[in-house]
């Protein structure tokens, strides 16, 4: 009989989460004094003392020629915005997140001191200095994102200053509004309820099945040769990038497309549901993508991807051949390609009105693609060839069939694999002519572009809107924020081959190196990064928003069967559930027993599963039985205590195993008691006087207790 493990419902008992709500300092559409003169001010006119009594005053959006609340005067070089506000230091949080929509360039001073440009050059900045670009368009009415320290404020009256620039006095529009709230997490505790909340898993070689949390449970969806339900064929092989689309929204009724990194190369699309009476995910529809038109040629080694905000797939070709077998001026392979998973086909982007790869964005070996939510620019990157980083504006919203291209160079390039300096700048990539298009990756080199060395991943963090992005070459993952033509805030974020984290598990604290082969980034809502590795041990890393190299918070998800990699991850909208694949395993590893309950086989055959928190994935029957009758003789007393309980079972507990959980979920004390125990006294006052609150979780063959312990 199997022992039951520590339920969700009972792990919500011992953690809590400290996510604070948002407070907002203004609002959008707030009240700013402004000088729109157009002549320039004093040096003194963003100091927090200036006297701006006598500038006028409005509600933003202030500008002209886009929709405005405050229309101010016309054919403005420069324009002058000042807001004071009162803050209490004590409810800020580390740092705070302003958001401001441009038009076009800004230079943003807190108390007379310069806190951050946007779309504006180095160097001194003057009245008649114009704006780096041009913003139009969809980007015209987008809140940037950029953060200001707390250090930065003083307690009580503190004083925005923002000076507007646009591109040249003789545009027809400016525009300007912003807001200032606190940022809602700066620390994450475990939170019992959400997917990410799981005690590590001891650091391991590979082994001959999955290891993930005792918190979690998977499922198995699909495999390598299964039989698909329509048009016959079977599941292809080496599963990759791993897809969750929503249908309707919904967190239980979507579309699971599931990458194939063969040659040539495919994609399944598989329709699936979850069933809340079994709590189990049904698979009802499954095909493969057609690719095998003459205008495609067909696809090859569909590695990673992205889903974008319009609900559309996008699947990447990690390899490039010179071949161009249909005639039509493209080499064949090499391209990121847009799949409807409602009908399974590729969307047609040539302006004849057949199927087309994306030409614009470039060739290369094509890893993965994140669409920003605003559906205005994607970010990518190459995992091979030059190994540089990519980002692709779109003319249009939601349509990647035509856009500029560009490529990030660090201003000072990097050092041991670090960056050696903070910024960086995006340079224009030719990208509208075929021959432009057929050599994307040599062209964007022969501009500068820097090598990172396996860009296997890029992605979008919710919390803060900076992109990350792995390189599997140097073991790392990298952050920046994008302001435009220029990127700042360029850091290494976590890894290094030679890194050591330590963490919590079930056997006490332990260590273990990154290692090696940083491969697929996801975030959860909560801003948790996920790290995928293809190499090294395999392992999956959770990262907290918060960690940092020199403070790290860093925890160990998952441990491959042996000859296999994670890749994909994906979640419902509701996050409760992870999809991702398991590429490759050795064909001697061990069947398992899934959430349903049965033996699954997936021996030599990549497969894709499906990960949850126990209470959210299959019945209680499948996490074994409890002896109910011994539960109700067992008693923990006293209850409040001062320290001193005794847990006293009737009928005798044989190798009874004591766990207590502090409230933000760390285990602080664990003892197995070995032969039949009716009565036992424990001693948890120090433990008592720092939680006051504990979690005991009591097991022994075929039973388990949960008690919350108060203190006295």
């Amino acid at each position: 009989m199997k022992k039951k493990l520590l339920t969700v419902a009972a792990l919500a008992l011992m953690t809590s989460s400290v996510f604070h709500a948002q407070t907002f300092v203004f609002n959008k559409n707030s009240t700013w004094r402004y000088k729109d003169n157009n002549q320039a001010q004093v040096d003194q006119w963003k100091d927090a003392n200036f006297d701006i009594s006598t500038w006028s005053t409005g509600d933003g959006p202030l500008g002209y020629g886009d929709p405005v609340t405050t229309s101010t005067n016309t054919g403005l070089t420069t324009a002058y915005f000042a807001k004071d506000f009162t803050v209490n230091l004590a409810s800020l949080s580390d740092n705070m997140e302003l958001g401001v929509m441009r038009d076009d360039g800004i230079v943003v001073y807190l108390n007379g001191q310069e806190v951050l440009r946007d779309n504006m050059p180095t160097g001194v900045i003057t009245f008649s200095t114009a704006s780096s670009t041009t913003i139009d368009g969809a980007a015209e009415s987008v809140y940037n994102v950029f953060t200001i320290p707390k250090s930065k404020f003083v307690n009580g009256n503190n004083r925005i200053s923002i000076e507007l620039h646009n591109r040249t006095g003789q545009s027809s529009d400016l525009r300007i509004d912003a807001y200032l709230k606190t940022i809602s997490n700066t620390t994450v505790p475990c939170n019992a309820a959400h997917i990410s909340c799981f005690t590590s898993i001891v650091p391991t070689a590979q082994t001959n099945k999955l290891i993930i949390p005792a918190e979690h449970k998977y499922q198995l969806i699909l495999k390598e040769g299964d039989s698909y339900t329509e048009g016959g064929g079977l599941v292809g092989g080496q599963n990759d990038f791993t897809a969750y689309v929503p249908k309707n929204a919904s967190a239980v009724n979507g579309y699971l497309s599931v990458n194939h990194e063969t040659n040539p190369g495919g994609v399944t699309m598989a329709e699936i549901n979850y069933n809340a009476a079994t709590k189990l995910w049904q698979l009802t529809r499954s095909r493969a993508v057609d690719f095998s038109t003459p205008s495609l040629v067909q696809t090859i080694r569909n590695c990673s991807g992205g889903v974008t905000p319009w609900g559309t797939v996008v699947t990447a070709e990690e390899q490039v051949t010179s071949n161009d077998t249909n005639t039509d001026g493209y080499k064949d392979y090499g391209w990121l390609v847009e799949i409807d998973p409602v009908t399974a086909q590729v969307i047609s982007h040539n302006t004849d009105g057949s199927k087309g790869k994306l030409w614009q964005m470039g060739i290369m070996n094509h890893e993965n693609v994140v669409v920003n939510n605003a559906g205005t620019t994607a970010y990518y990157g190459e995992d091979g060839g030059t190994h540089l980083v990519y980002k692709y504006v779109m003319d249009t919203p939601n349509d990647l069939s035509s856009g500029n291209l560009y490529v990030l160079k660090l201003d000072q390039g990097l050092s041991s694999g670090d960056p050696v300096a903070t910024t960086a700048t995006w340079i224009q990539v030719p990208n509208k002519l075929k021959a432009d298009q057929n050599n994307t990756a040599s062209l964007a080199s022969s501009l500068g572009g820097t090598s990172f060395n396996g860009v296997e991943d890029v992605d979008i963090s919710p919390i803060d809107g900076k992109i990350y992005f792995t390189a599997k070459g140097l073991n790392k993952v990298y952050r920046l924020k994008d302001d435009g033509a220029t990127a700042s805030q360029v850091e290494t974020f976590v890894g290094g081959l030679n890194t050591t984290y330590s963490f919590d598990t079930a056997q006490g604290l332990k260590s273990e190196a990154w290692g090696d082969g940083n491969d697929n980034l996801t975030f959860d809502e909560l801003g948790n990064l996920w790290v995928l590795q293809d190499g090294g041990k395999n392992y999956i890393w959770v990262i907290a928003p918060d960690h940092t190299q020199a403070n790290p918070k860093v925890k160990l998800f998952a441990s491959m069967p042996a000859g296999s990699e994670p890749t994909g991850l994906t979640f419902t909208p509701d996050h409760k559930f992870g999809f991702f694949s398991i590429q490759h395993p050795d064909a001697t590893i061990s069947t398992d027993t899934d959430a349903t309950g049965n033996i699954i086989d997936y021996r030599g055959k990549s497969a894709t599963i499906v990960v949850a928190l126990k209470n959210n994935l299959g019945s209680d029957a499948t996490l074994g039985t409890i002896d109910h009758q011994t539960e109700n003789t067992v008693t923990v007393a006293p209850n409040p205590t001062s320290g001193m309980v005794k847990i006293n079972s009737a009928k005798g507990l044989k190798d009874l195993s004591v766990t207590a959980y502090s409230m933000d979920g760390k285990i602080v004390y664990s003892k197995k008691f070995t032969g039949s125990n009716s009565l036992l006294d424990l001693d948890l006052t120090s433990q008592l006087d720092v939680s006051r609150v504990l979690v005991l979780n009591i097991e022994a063959e075929g039973f388990q207790k949960t008690v919350k312990l108060l203190k006295k």
